[in-house]
């Protein structure tokens, strides 16, 4: 039987061959994306959470030309919510503007009460950026403005639309 160790031989560099075609599949692993290769995001969509706090610092740290924050919910612009009064503060407090965009006027005379609700949501935003002034990550909304931007429902009602965040020239 002189043919048996050459066949044996034959497996054996067989089996070699598909356990190192196996070991180099297995090795061929995709490189998870680092956080420096994704692109800066120029749209957030406001959930009352850190994680939006945390997302757009690092949006407003990239630097692009504007972000807009869009809801989920109806907001109010008498009503908005303490997260983003600490944001429009931090924009004033690093030399910004915020302005209040307010839709086309319709039949209806709103006026002043959507005045008053700029002027609350103003003051509740100095308010809360007194007590944020500490924290460093609102320190990326200087060198940008921010308008509040309204819209008027179906039933007359105003709401926030979106808040775009704009870099100030240099």
């Amino acid at each position: 039987m002189p043919d048996r160790p050459r066949l044996l031989n034959r497996l054996l560099h067989r089996a070699l061959l598909l356990l190192l075609l196996g070991a180099s599949l297995l090795a061929c692993q995709s490189v998870p994306p680092t956080a420096g290769s994704n692109p800066p995001r120029t749209e957030l969509t406001f959930i009352d959470l850190t994680r939006f706090d945390r997302d757009l610092a690092a949006a407003l740290s990239a630097a692009p030309p504007t972000v807009a924050v869009t809801f989920h919910d109806r907001v109010s612009p008498s009503a908005l919510p303490a997260r983003l009064q600490a944001w429009m503060s931090a924009i004033e407090s690093g030399g910004g503007t915020v302005e209040v965009v307010t839709p086309p006027p319709t039949l209806t005379a709103r006026g002043p009460v959507l005045l008053i609700g700029a002027i609350t949501t103003l003051w509740r935003a100095y308010q809360a950026g007194i007590e944020a002034s500490d924290n460093a990550q609102r320190r990326a909304a200087k060198g940008f403005d921010a308008q509040i931007r309204l819209a008027r429902t179906g039933t007359g009602d105003t709401l926030v639309e979106r808040i775009v965040f704009t870099q100030k020239p240099r």
